[in-house]
């Protein structure tokens, strides 16, 4: 039944992107053709927008306050990197489509393949995509039920029930944010209940597209440049047919233009992949920060096992892009040992010519980038880490 319903997700057109487009059409990333829907996706991505300006109208209110003031911090920063996320891919509709139709395509091109190792390699990474946007879907909606469900774990203590009839405590809503209505007392209790579900349920839907879209392509350059390796191996036959000097040339020609594409695109992937990742860096250093703040703070054990899974989110959604970024740029730099671990020996003069010419071409590598400060491999994790908990000790010195 499980794998019925996932299987789905797939579409035959996009037998690597499947599930990740539709997650991208479902949740108006990718824009519809029909213009009313359009414009509807829009509007409703602005309007998110705007909530997010109210997060930060009820910080400034609230702000004497420290335990509401991170409270507030913890949601509303993560907030402004959905809303990024949401943007910039509808802004950049072009960019983004450029790679994934070349994703599809070139996908499609060793898909079908006879070799079975280059099979084994397109099984492997399309396997392990499947599992990393799963799963991550599933982190996400354990993270959307525990940041719904958090604010009314106050209601098992008896003292708090008692201290919201009374009137000396307030409603805990899911979110802080300022509304124009009382949202401490019926009806602006409820409207503002619905309200902030409905914007919790949209961050985590995105989050969970954008996210796992990046992760996947990011595998996806991972595993190209897995089966370039494994191409140029291959580029002079295997010793029992002997190749021309033209059949040579073509296979390198190709193999020069294909790398090329690939490099082509990744910088096109980080163009629209940098600026989002420079604001999370910054953001997540903060939320992180927080969050580990108020674990430690909190008194009540359900809040410290909510506050510890949130924390564990922020850190594990970290870890997977640096990751999965660190990978792609080990894997554009051992692409050029291919040529090197081919029949290079029986190669004439003229071939080994061309071998190193493309062994030339290889050389070049791409790292993805987090704005124009720092790259985004797993170095910069500890980084962040380590600021994230040099915030810590500052708050509680």
């Amino acid at each position: 039944m499980i794998i019925k319903f996932l299987q789905s997700f797939e579409d035959p057109d996009k037998p690597f992107y499947g599930p990740n487009f539709w997650i991208l059409t479902k949740t108006g990333l990718i824009l519809p053709e029909n213009k009313i829907a359009k414009a509807l996706y829009i509007l409703m991505h602005e309007i998110v927008a705007f909530f997010v300006f109210t997060q930060y109208m009820e910080l400034y209110i609230i702000r004497s306050n420290l335990d509401l003031v991170l409270t507030n911090l913890r949601i509303s920063m993560l907030s402004v990197v959905c809303v990024v996320k949401a943007n910039t891919f509808v802004f950049w509709q072009e960019k983004w489509n450029k790679i994934i139709d070349y994703l599809t395509e070139a996908d499609s091109v060793e898909r079908y393949s006879n070799d079975p190792e280059r099979k084994k390699i397109i099984d492997k990474y399309t396997n392990y995509s499947r599992r990393v946007t799963y799963t991550y879907w599933v982190l996400v909606f354990i993270t959307l039920a525990t940041t719904i469900g958090s604010p009314f774990i106050h209601f098992v203590s008896a003292s708090y029930r008692e201290s919201l009839r009374n009137g000396t405590e307030l409603f805990p809503h899911i979110l802080s944010s300022w509304m124009p209505i009382d949202k401490n007392h019926s009806p602006g209790i409820f409207i503002t209940i619905v309200w902030h579900f409905t914007v919790t349920s949209y961050g985590a839907l995105i989050m969970s597209s954008y996210d796992t879209s990046i992760m996947v392509i990011m595998v996806f350059f991972g595993g190209k440049l897995d089966v370039l390796r494994e191409r140029c191996k291959q580029m002079l036959g295997t010793g029992e047919v002997e190749l021309s000097d033209d059949e040579v040339a073509a296979r390198v020609r190709e193999l020069h233009n294909t790398h090329v594409l690939i490099m082509k695109h990744l910088r096109l992937f980080d163009s629209v992949l940098s600026p989002v990742m420079f604001v999370y860096v910054v953001m997540c250093s903060l939320m992180l920060c927080a969050s580990a703040y108020q674990l430690t703070s909190a008194t009540n054990a359900a809040q410290k096992l909510l506050m510890a899974e949130y924390l564990i989110f922020g850190i594990a959604q970290l870890f997977i892009f640096c990751w999965h970024s660190n990978d792609v740029l080990v894997k554009s730099e051992n692409v050029m040992l291919g040529p090197y671990e081919s029949r290079w020996w029986d190669a004439n003069v003229r071939q080994r010519k061309s071998i190193l010419l493309l062994a030339g071409q290889l050389r070049i590598s791409k790292v993805f980038t987090a704005g124009p400060f720092t790259n985004l491999t797993l170095s910069t994790f500890i980084t962040i880490l380590k600021g994230a908990y040099s915030y810590f000790t500052l708050l509680r010195e």
